[in-house]
């Protein structure tokens, strides 16, 4: 299923990092502070590969959002896509993130229609009541005068 192009925001990179510590028990502060421990790691790949694969976002991109060297985020990215490609679990986490991103998404639109239908319904209304003030002048008039 193709799906338009998110924009990665703030609101979203707070999100992915909730996600991220909650799935591999890290502080989300210290996701990118350059420890080398495993989890952290797995989670800095992870981070890269969400913005890379469903944000879209260039290496030069993303390694401005994470102060990285494109190097580095290269590297991310291809090391994680293996795990990604091998372990379920990986994969799976991937997918519960990505998930989240499409929810917060649809919520954002749904919101957005609901603001449209509003404006158009009372627009609707406005009009409505502009009408019936002219079949009612109208109606007046063809009446006959004594």
């Amino acid at each position: 299923m193709k799906r338009r192009r998110v924009k990665f925001s703030n609101y979203y990179h707070q999100i992915i990092i909730e996600e991220l510590a909650e799935l591999y028990d890290v502080k989300k502060e210290s996701i990118f502070l350059g420890s080398r421990k495993k989890n952290i790691v797995f989670a800095k790949r992870m981070y890269i590969f969400v913005l890379r694969n469903v944000f879209n976002l260039t290496i030069t991109e993303i390694g401005e959002i994470t102060n990285l060297h494109h190097a580095s985020v290269i590297h991310h990215t291809r090391k994680f896509e293996f795990f990604y490609n091998n372990y379920a679990e990986e994969n799976l986490s991937f997918k519960r993130i990505e998930n989240r991103i499409i929810e917060v998404e649809v919520d954002e639109e749904i919101v957005a229609l609901e603001m449209t239908k509003y404006k158009i319904e009372e627009s609707l209304t406005k009009l409505y009541k502009i009408k019936n003030n002219k079949n009612e002048r109208e109606k007046r008039k063809s009446l006959p005068t004594e």
